[in-house]
């Protein structure tokens, strides 16, 4: 079984790019769905998280609201690196374990969708590593016609983003996502086709 690492940052086309891959049949493995399911399932996580940033961060059930989390560590690199150190490593477990199950079915491949991949130190977890990139204006437009946020909001988001340096270094191949759909799919369908799964 191949895993691809499926990186970028935020409005890179990951999604989009994820969505193709599991069209062509490729499992797949959302590393931001499974700390949300850690957040509310892993009692030692959310109280190791409460016990950082304060009970300010609890909704009225007790939860951790994911929101005024974000708030908090979105645009403070220590806030975010001390997150991290709860989170990651149960995260990187938990996708070991479903990439391990995965392949005890006998599956072909799987995608392991996860914006910090590199950042994280999770390239090991891989065979190929790829990543989506868009030009800074197409992002920001993304953010504000997708996914809602004001012009001011999905800059600030863009600019406490990780730069995609790091990210081409450990990357295998590049996947500019600033085209039309039609020709993004065929460039997806060529690069897991020639990975021969």
């Amino acid at each position: 079984m191949i895993v691809i690492g499926l990186t970028g940052g935020i409005g890179s086309g990951k999604s989009t790019v994820g969505a193709m891959l599991k069209d062509l049949g490729a499992a797949f493995i959302d590393a931001d769905k499974v700390g949300h399911r850690l957040l509310r399932e892993d009692n030692d996580i959310k109280w190791a998280i409460v016990s950082a940033f304060g009970e300010g961060i609890l909704d009225a059930n007790e939860a951790i609201d994911r929101k005024t989390l974000a708030g908090i560590v979105f645009c403070d690199p220590e806030a975010l690196k001390r997150l991290n150190a709860i989170t990651h490593p149960a995260i990187s477990q938990a996708v070991s374990e479903e990439v391990a199950e995965l392949r005890s079915q006998g599956l072909k491949a799987v995608v392991v969708e996860a914006a910090l991949l590199v950042e994280a130190g999770w390239m090991e977890q891989t065979d190929v590593i790829w990543l989506t990139v868009a030009p800074g204006d197409v992002i920001l437009q993304r953010l504000v016609d997708r996914m809602g946020y004001s012009d001011a909001e999905a800059r600030s988001r863009i600019a406490c983003q990780t730069s995609d340096e790091n990210r081409r270094r450990h990357a295998t191949a590049v996947i500019d996502t600033n085209t039309s759909i039609d020709e993004l799919k065929a460039k997806v369908t060529g690069m897991y086709r020639a990975l021969k799964v």
